[in-house]
């Protein structure tokens, strides 16, 4: 299932969080983060969007919709 980076781009945008703060709350690496944001071939894992998303506060469906 790939990412809508777009969709990405504004969750981390509107969480205020840094970097480094959402890498210590999903604890994944740096890269994996950066890849899932820039690289829209990308296709993590079901458990690393689930991750992301409930770090960010946002469903699965809004960081996979209209990818």
């Amino acid at each position: 299932m790939k990412i809508n980076t777009r969709n990405l781009e504004l969750a981390i945008a509107k969480s205020c969080m840094t970097m480094k703060e959402i890498q210590y709350t999903v604890k994944m690496s740096r890269a994996t983060i950066i890849r899932a944001k820039s690289d829209p071939a990308y296709e993590p894992s079901l458990i690393t969007i689930g991750k992301l998303a409930r770090a960010l506060n946002v469903s699965v469906e809004y960081l996979t919709e209209g990818s």
